[in-house]
């Protein structure tokens, strides 16, 4: 048998981390993006354009953080028996941090001691039984790392149904599925079975030409609509020509044509073509379409004065009155055909637009090199595909607005010059005049947009750190500091919204003053000129007028929206083009080639190749199979890097890296996907039920899944929100084992932290972007349309209507969130997933979820067309009937003139019908935004943050002492207790050692005494106050803490230390050099003032955790806390940490969850939780004396695997 290899590079007494590492004792510790749209422009309230719903990516189900908790009962012991694979044996090579990283507490929400220690033996054992042909390293490395209304029956007796029923439920606020977000998906955002592999095919591939032109094939998902909620599994299959699937080969190959097959090479224009080769069909049917409709709108202006001639009595041939009224009602059928079809194809071409582009960044996310991804966060990537790519699909609606509005401007001379000659001219220059104004007020609101939307993205970004983080801001007391940069940056944004909605009303006053305007200036050139004005000519002029109005409305929002368009896909671009992961780093060979699984010869590498000193240089490895190897060395000696190098992340600048055989690996922070947890273990592979139970055996989490409701099929949230960082390590760890792997990469899997997100983020964000600026465009909108139009043929075709439409909108929110969620996913966990090679199945899953939000929008779009096409031939046949009506009429028997301004009117009259109805139906959707809000805001809050008749003093603790007395605590009312009883004493200035194994509620007391979790029954004293009769901002900013998780906050280093500004720069400095980071400090420009970036992560895991002890020294509070502080550190990181405590916390009471038993030994006195009760408590010399006791069997099962050497300092 090979005997392991380690390479050493560490500052520890080698004897012992040899002992150590021979053992492999490891530690084990714990994302819409706002989408921001435009506002439909209100022309296309006459088009329709997809009523940008506030649900649109913002619905997505609840994490229930009651079951996010840690079991109550112990991890269980892992199996004896390891895994084996392929009736081969294997060995471990081992990427180790420090000789100390050996016990853990489980993470967030109950730490395990015992559960880390089983989870290593277990990939050890598996390891060894597969040591001959296969390899594995464990890393231990300290480092941070539009949409429209929906579907019905053809025939007008539908517009009448509202009065023929009601449905038999009316929802409640809470009630409200839309609220509730439920739909087919799971978490993880794959469809249900029943829809994602049958489902119910495409209803217009089949339909009849009948069918097809007036939508009637969206009859029948509007009528299951009104009769029941729409889910996902309602709502039909895309046509094949539709789904992504069938169009993205045709992209990728129109694009590839243009860039030479080189994503470094795509540009703007490329881009641009990729796009229109892929959907150039509907843009030439459109275009023809939207020339057959301007053409058909200007027909009942042409024939108004006609019309007025002829009720005069001037009749120039048999039946002209007849003829006249068949050429409106015509000229009205083709207008509604040919605008309907017109608006439905290009939101085709805009999903399929939207979807392709989506797709492409999605495969660029997967193939990304790490240096390219540094220079974007993780928000402004997903910002790419949630805002880009739906700016790109709105921007189809104004696809044909360029030429069609000289178009219009042209066919409106030739009517004018017809009717007034010259004075045509005059109406020309007015309407330049007016476009000329509008394109102005255009600048000014295009420009407090772009502040709007900087000022949205800034207060956002806030907003999202601070949710991020939001455990720590309650632990430290910065809740209100944070909240009021959020309110100062909101009260930012306010301003500017102030200018853009007074921008806003200005253009709204230009489109409803223009044609008045025009009209006036045209007239009074007529009467100067002495042309004279007859009824039928002025008519026809103020019909010709009023359709002049959409395109002057519209040019300088057309403008705009290109604009946006460009800019868009430049980023877009710019993205596809950054650097994909070299291909020439790795030589893989085939399995069982050779004996040798990794060899690096003479490699250097650099994550930045510009640099001038690379990251390793000079690397000389040899790993036979069946060795298993451990690398060591301290903070930033190049450990993750060399793991990276074998996984073929790191750019290589010379040598060979050979690889035989497949591999496997572990991320340093805990990468879970969004689904259940038998997904998250299987990750694509095949069930072997047998190999699956033994994996769960040994890696200790059958007894976590027997306390899950729903076992091993409990859905996870996102990042594994709903499990501890103990169980999401194991769960990864779980996952390579299951792998028939020949190589397994560990790194450092129990000690990085996963910070915790908020999914409502983006919702409440898209809420509140929907109040600001849709709402009140919707209200004002509605308001105008009302006082135009009797709402009855509102309120008939609604009522059927709205059911469907609702839950359309809703299904489109409801689906695109996992879209986000996966690339969001994919992003963070990219080389986890090449080093699984599972590429193709995450791109499949991608093209799945693309396809699942597409549909929704698709069938919403066709359903707000089913309706409009119904207004449309109702108000042309309303509109017929009247004219027949009028040349039935004796001559005589009403005005010419009246009868020629009924005409004017009532060719408008299908216009106001869907404005109507859009503006009724988009508002009824809009203002869930506020009822969603609302619900937010019904939920319970904490314990206030100040009792302002019950507020400590302001030296208090002045002791210290922590007395707790009968302490219960559950996590929700129906749930276990966690804590059942706990009754003792901390006296002050005690240190104490807190330890116990996964679910003893270690963490939840903690949790308790900063009032993060309120106690069921018993209380809390410190210094003789019960904490729970305090506000919450009082205990927390007398109490100080260095939590598990070192984070830092995008800022300054000062704005780190002291974010209350509570200190002088000269504590500042002293905090720094006390916790040795001064020196580090003043080598930065900036000094105090140096930059921190997004999650800290320009500085190293253990230079954050150093900052969180800077945090408490500056503090000084008499009641410290250490929540598995040295968690994430090496051992000389800890010994400092330790040695800065002892020093300057002397008199402090200490209380210490353990994480290195060596923390534990030091302290006065140890506290053993085992399910929520005390079994030991006393002094570690007593109870190491006690060699019965449960903390002297921990001792020794640590002292066991690491070194005898260790029991005798512990005793010391």
């Amino acid at each position: 048998m090979s005997q392991p290899h380690y390479f050493t590079n560490s500052a520890a007494d080698p004897k012992v981390e040899e002992s150590y590492l021979a053992e492999t004792g490891w530690a084990e510790t714990t994302h819409h993006t706002l989408m921001t749209q435009p506002n439909p422009p209100l022309q296309l309230q006459q088009r329709e354009p997809s009523h940008r719903s506030a649900v649109d990516g913002g619905v997505g189900e609840a994490v229930n953080a009651a079951g996010a908790r840690d079991g109550e009962e112990d991890a269980g012991t892992a199996s004896e028996e390891a895994v084996g694979g392929g009736g081969v044996t294997g060995g471990l090579l081992v990427v180790e941090g420090d000789e100390s990283d050996a016990e853990s507490d489980g993470a967030v929400g109950e730490g395990g001691d015992g559960d880390a220690d089983k989870a290593e033996h277990a990939v050890l054992k598996h390891c060894d039984r597969r040591r001959e042909s296969e390899v594995s390293i464990v890393g231990f490395v300290r480092r941070a790392a539009k949409a429209r209304l929906p579907p019905a029956v053809s025939g007008l007796f539908l517009y009448f149904v509202g009065f023929l029923g009601k449905k038999a439920s009316e929802e409640t606020l809470l009630q409200e599925p839309l609220l509730n977000a439920s739909s087919n998906l799971t978490s993880n955002g794959r469809e249900s079975n029943k829809s994602s592999v049958g489902g119910i095919g495409a209803p217009c591939s089949n339909a009849s030409i009948f069918s097809i032109l007036t939508f009637s094939w969206m009859g029948r998902l509007i009528g299951t609509g009104y009769k029941k909620a729409l889910d996902l599994d309602n709502v039909p299959q895309l046509d094949g020509v539709d789904s992504v699937k069938g169009v993205f080969q045709i992209f990728r190959t129109k694009l590839a044509e243009s860039d030479s097959g080189s994503d470094s090479k795509i540009t703007t224009i490329k881009l641009v073509k990729a796009v229109i080769f892929t959907t150039w069909k509907e843009i030439l049917i459109t275009a023809l379409l939207a020339l057959v409709y301007a053409f058909a709108s200007y027909v009942g202006p042409y024939l108004i004065d006609t019309f007025v001639q002829y009720l005069n009595g001037h009749q120039t041939f048999e039946n002209e009155g007849l003829a006249l009224v068949s050429a409106f009602f015509i000229a009205k059928v083709v207008e509604c055909l040919s605008q309907r079809h017109w608006a439905f194809m290009l939101q085709k071409a805009g999903i399929r637009a939207r979807a392709v582009l989506v797709a492409m960044i999605y495969k660029k996310g997967l193939t990304i090199s790490g240096q390219s991804k540094k220079g974007h966060t993780s928000g402004e990537i997903i910002n790419f595909m949630s805002v880009d790519t739906e700016r790109v699909a709105d921007s189809s609606w104004y696809m044909h607005d360029p030429w069609l509005v000289i178009l219009q401007v042209g066919l409106a001379l030739v009517i004018l010059y017809k009717n007034l000659g010259v004075a045509s001219i005059a109406a020309l220059v007015a309407t330049v005049l007016v476009m000329l104004v509008n394109v102005s007020i255009g600048r000014f609101q295009e420009k407090f947009q772009e502040k709007l939307m900087a000022s949205k993205d800034k207060r956002m970004k806030a907003t999202s750190e601070m949710l991020r983080n939001m455990r720590i801001l309650k632990l430290q007391a910065w809740e209100m500091k944070f909240l009021s940069k959020v309110i100062d940056l909101r009260n930012t944004e306010e301003g500017w919204l102030r200018k853009y909605m007074y921008t806003a009303a200005m253009t709204t006053f230009v489109f409803w003053g223009a044609p008045t305007f025009v009209s006036v200036i045209t007239f009074e050139a007529c009467l100067l000129l002495g042309i004279p004005l007859e009824s039928g000519k002025i008519l026809s002029a103020l019909a010709t007028f009023r359709i002049l109005q959409l395109p002057i409305y519209c040019l300088p929002e057309t403008i705009s929206m290109m604009i946006q368009t460009k800019v868009s896909l430049d980023r877009i671009a710019s993205f596809l083009r950054l650097d994909d992961l070299p291909h020439d780093v790795l030589e893989k060979l085939p399995r069982g080639s050779s004996d040798i699984a990794i060899e690096i010869i003479d490699g250097n590498f650099s994550w930045d190749m510009s640099s001038p000193n690379p990251t390793l240089k000079d690397i000389n490895i040899k790993v036979s199979r069946g060795m298993r190897v451990a690398v060591c060395g301290t903070v930033g000696s190049g450990k993750s890097s060399l793991l990276s190098c074998i996984l073929g992340e790191v750019p290589k600048i010379s040598g060979t890296v050979k690889l035989c055989g497949t591999k496997a690996y572990v991320a340093q922070s805990p990468w879970i996907q969004s689904g259940k947890i038998e997904e998250n273990i299987l990750f694509g592979d095949e069930t072997d039920r047998e190999r699956y139970e033994k994996v769960l055996e040994a890696c200790s989490l059958k007894k976590d899944l027997e306390i899950l409701s729903f076992g091993d099929q409990t859905v996870i949230g996102e990042r594994g929100i709903n499990l501890s960082g103990g169980q999401k390590q194991r769960i990864q760890i779980a996952r390579t084992i299951y792998q028939d792997a020949d190589i397994y990469l560990f790194d450092d899997p129990f000690s990085a932290v996963d910070a915790h997100t908020s999914s409502h983020l983006f919702k409440a964000s898209t809420d509140q972007s929907a109040e600001d600026l849709n709402i009140p465009f919707q209200v004002g909108s509605f308001a105008f349309s009302m006082i135009q139009l009797l709402g009855i043929i509102a309120v008939m075709s609604q009522q059927y209507y709205i059911p469907s439409a609702r839950e359309l909108a809703r299904l489109v929110g409801v689906c695109k969130a996992p879209v986000i969620q996966h690339f969001a996913e994919t992003i963070s966990g990219s080389t986890t997933i090449r080093s699984f090679d599972q590429e193709p199945r995450f791109k499949e899953l991608s093209m799945k979820l693309i396809d699942a939000h597409s549909r929704p929008k698709f069938y919403s779009a066709a359903a707000m067309e089913w309706l409009c096409f119904r207004l449309d031939v109702l108000s042309s046949i309303t509109f017929a009937f009247s004219l027949v009506f009028l040349i039935s009429m004796p001559t005589g028997a009403i005005d010419p003139s009246v009868a020629g301004l009924a005409v004017t009117y009532g060719l408008n009259l299908n216009m106001l019908q869907v404005s109507v109805i859009w503006n009724l139906c988009n508002l009824k959707n809009k203002i869930i935004s506020v009822e969603r809000i609302f619900q937010y805001t019904s939920i319970q809050s904490e314990s206030p943050l100040v009792i302002e008749e019950n507020r400590p003093g302001s030296q208090w603790p002045s002791d210290g002492d922590v007395h707790i007395q009968d302490l219960q605590v559950r996590y929700a009312p129906n749930m276990p207790l966690v804590l059942r009883g706990l009754m003792c004493t901390f006296p002050a200035g005690m240190k104490t050692g807190i330890v116990g194994r996964t679910g003893s509620g270690k963490s939840t007391l903690i949790q308790t005494l900063f009032g993060i979790v309120e106690p069921a029954a018993g209380q809390i004293l410190i210094d003789g106050i019960v904490i729970s009769s305090i506000g919450l901002h009082d205990l927390r900013s007398r109490l100080s803490i260095i939590p598990q998780d070192p984070t830092m906050f995008e800022g300054t280093v000062r704005s780190n230390l002291d974010p209350l500004e509570a200190h002088t720069d000269e504590q500042i400095w002293e905090a720094l050099d006390k916790c040795q980071l001064g020196d580090e400090v003043r080598k930065k420009e900036g000094k105090l003032d140096s930059a921190v970036t997004e999650n800290g992560e320009n500085w190293s895991m253990g230079q954050r955790q150093l900052v969180c002890l800077g945090r408490v020294l500056l503090k000084k509070s008499k009641v410290l806390v250490l929540d598995e502080a040295t968690a994430s550190v090496d051992t000389a990181t800890d010994n400092l940490i330790q040695q800065t405590l002892k020093q300057h916390f002397t008199d402090c009471t200490v209380l210490t969850i353990a994480h290195r038993i060596t923390s534990v030994v030091d302290s006065d006195m140890v506290l053993l939780l085992d399910h929520g009760l005390i079994e030991e408590f006393d002094s570690p010399t007593k109870l190491l004396e006690n060699k019965s006791s449960s903390f002297a069997k921990l001792v020794a099962e640590y002292s066991t695997r690491s070194n005898s050497n260790f029991k005798k300092s512990a005793n010391s």
